[in-house]
């Protein structure tokens, strides 16, 4: 039975998405859940697993395709066998060994007469056998980025990835080679005598032809979770009226507290970063600031109050930033937190976070951690209305209340707020609220989980 699979809807707001690679090719035979294709959606890189059990009769996408919800992502024959004789791509192999055929019986023939053997002569070791003409190498974007920059031709690289998948790793090993060899004499070059150098002159306006000086640019298509950054953060722009609200914060208790309960959780496996408090002075503010945990519907000119606090955490990965979410946050103890926030984190950055944990959101905090600096402009994290920056600690001179000037720990809160719903003075109240949570954290033990 021919059975198409369609591209289902992996994200939340996802209209298409990109083909990564396929884990299989025409004529193989799946069981059902088998992992079939890798495709990326506009918040991360998705395995997409095979619907039905059965043979592949067709995949009519290409890595690097672009493939819209609906589509049909691959062909099955859920009851028999595919053909045999079809490429990757779904064509037919020419170089495939023909069915045999009914013919006449043979006449008898005079035997051939035989030739002289020909006299072996040296041959050179064959060269690898590059990706025949039309088809492409399996490859992700970052990787076949790097091969760019490394100059290798992915076409030519046997990969040892999932599916005959090109990695890193086969580049690396490809590049290492050359680059020890670089530096060997070739029998076809000799280097030019002392005497025979050339004498750079010295640069001058008149001796510089602007028209010998070749110029070269590459374009690349915005596509993937790039390509979703790039819009959603358009959309940002063009429709929330961003206003950002800058307070310094004395950290001096909070690095107390910190180093003390690190110590006391290590033996759990759970490292609490300032980022879970910062995390849990925020919630515990939340509640006297309804509208910060809220989004705008533009079509229905709707203000949406969320009675949870699905909490986003900005996390950059090699392809771009994502937002994994802690569903009610609100209900979390610091622990907690700290858990969820180290977990998330270590899966953002090897890609397995699930499309569930990726979407639904309420309010964002995003860290550049050591990057921090001093101030910046979060973009809010659209439909949502508020997002909570956090900059680098560091110590700074004080002038205390009795004017000595003594080294404290201090960091920047940069918050950003859209001012079609939440006023100056609003947006400042909430900022004080965490501020207050963060310099004296037992606060934190006052308010329930």
């Amino acid at each position: 039975m021919r059975y198409e699979f369609k591209l289902p809807d992996l994200a939340e707001g996802m209209v298409e998405g990109e083909l990564v690679g396929w884990l299989v090719a025409v004529g193989d035979k799946v069981k059902a859940e088998q992992p079939v294709a890798e495709v990326m959606t506009d918040k991360a890189t998705v395995v997409i697993p095979s619907p039905v059990a059965g043979a592949i009769l067709e995949l009519p996408w290409q890595p690097g395709d672009i493939v819209k919800i609906g589509q049909a992502l691959m062909i099955f024959d859920a009851d028999g066998a595919a053909p045999a004789q079809r490429t990757h791509a779904g064509h037919v192999d020419p170089n495939a060994t023909p069915s045999p055929s009914p013919s006449p019986s043979p006449t008898p023939s005079p035997p051939p007469t035989p030739s002289p053997t020909p006299t072996p002569t040296p041959t050179s070791p064959p060269s690898p056998a590059p990706v025949p003409r039309g088809t492409r190498a399996l490859a992700a974007p970052a990787t076949r980025r790097l091969a760019r920059e490394l100059g290798i031709d992915i076409g030519h690289i046997v990969g040892t990835g999932p599916g005959g998948r090109v990695t890193p790793e086969d580049l690396q090993a490809k590049a290492v080679p050359s680059t020890l060899a670089a530096p060997a004499a070739s029998t076809s070059f000799q280097s030019p005598a002392p005497a025979a150098r050339v004498q750079v002159p010295t640069w001058s306006p008149s001796a510089r032809d602007r028209g010998t000086i070749a110029e070269s640019e590459e374009r690349q298509k915005l596509r993937g979770l790039r390509r979703a950054i790039f819009e959603t953060m358009g959309r940002s722009k063009r429709t929330a009226a961003h206003f950002t609200y800058v307070d310094e914060v004395d950290c001096e208790n909070l690095y107390t507290a910190r180093e003390k309960l690190a110590k006391a959780v290590e033996p759990k496996g759970v490292r609490i970063t300032y980022l879970a408090f910062i995390a849990k002075a925020m919630l515990c503010a939340l509640p006297r600031f309804p509208k910060m945990n809220a989004s705008v519907d533009d079509d229905k000119q709707e203000v949406v109050l969320k009675k949870h606090v699905h909490l986003g955490i900005a996390a950059a990965t090699e392809p771009g930033l994502v937002v994994p979410v802690i569903r009610h946050a609100d209900r979390m103890s610091l622990l907690d937190l700290a858990w969820h926030i180290q977990d998330l984190g270590e899966r953002a950055k090897t890609n397995k976070l699930r499309p569930d944990e990726l979407k639904g959101s309420t309010i964002t905090i995003t860290s550049l951690g050591k990057l921090g600096g001093l101030m910046a402009t979060p973009i809010i994290n659209h439909p949502e209305v508020a997002i909570v920056g956090i900059h680098a600690m560091q110590k700074r001179a004080v002038v205390l209340d009795d004017d000595r000037i003594v080294a404290r720990r201090r960091m920047n809160l940069s918050l950003s707020f859209d001012h079609r719903l939440i006023d100056g003075h609003e947006g400042a109240a909430f900022a004080q609220a965490v501020k207050t949570y963060l310099e004296d954290p037992e606060l934190m033990l006052l308010e329930t989980v």
